[in-house]
């Protein structure tokens, strides 16, 4: 179960590396306003780029939900928020490979608002065993710009030809996120206690 766990969080660079795909993909595709059509405007493309963006889409829900169990094993907490809300971002992002943005169905009624919560839930859970203060600052970091974006979203003071362009800059921490905390939480708990580090046991032998 120890080593199911480090991969669960080990895999959750797939989230950044996915993402990079559909940040990016949009470049690519003929007569597409990069800078004023969002991420999810790739899925109504051609069918090329749409399946790709959709299959990107599914590939980080999952890997969101795999990273939410696995911090879920690891954390000391009872309660686990990091857990439920990584876990709720991980549903909405595959909502979105699954349903366009047509439908409300998509982000599956807004549960991507959770992603406010995942950095500063796991920075909390994780203070004790991560030990990084310029870890907290960056997850603080994350999480204020969240709110700043939302409010911008919901306050409508992101001009629309510019709408497409400042997601895909937002995406970037979102994302990248993630990578970094799998990184910082299986250096500090999986390479220090070297009895649930998998090449432990290789080496034993």
């Amino acid at each position: 179960m120890r080593i199911l766990n480090y991969w669960l969080i080990k895999q959750a660079h797939l989230v950044w590396i996915a993402s990079i795909i559909n940040i990016g993909l949009g470049i690519i595709i003929p007569d597409f306003d990069f800078f004023s059509k969002s991420i999810s405007h790739v899925a109504l493309e051609a069918p090329v780029f749409a399946f790709t963006h959709r299959a990107a889409d599914i590939i980080i829900g999952l890997s969101m939900c795999g990273f939410a169990f696995g911090i879920h094993q690891t954390s000391q907490s009872r309660f686990s928020a990091a857990t439920l809300s990584a876990f709720l971002l991980g549903i909405s992002m595959i909502s979105a490979g699954i349903w366009t943005l047509e439908t409300p169905l998509h982000l599956l009624y807004n549960l991507s608002i959770f992603m406010i919560i995942v950095p500063m839930a796991f920075a909390l859970e994780f203070k004790n065993i991560v030990k990084s203060g310029l870890f907290e600052s960056f997850s603080v970091g994350v999480t204020v710009l969240h709110v700043f974006m939302f409010w911008l979203i919901y306050a409508g003071f992101i001009p629309q030809e510019l709408n497409g362009l400042i997601q895909r800059l937002w995406a970037v921490p979102t994302m990248g996120w993630f990578g970094v905390a799998a990184h910082m939480l299986i250096l500090h708990q999986f390479s220090v206690n070297k009895s649930i580090q998998p090449t432990a046991h290789a080496s034993a032998d």
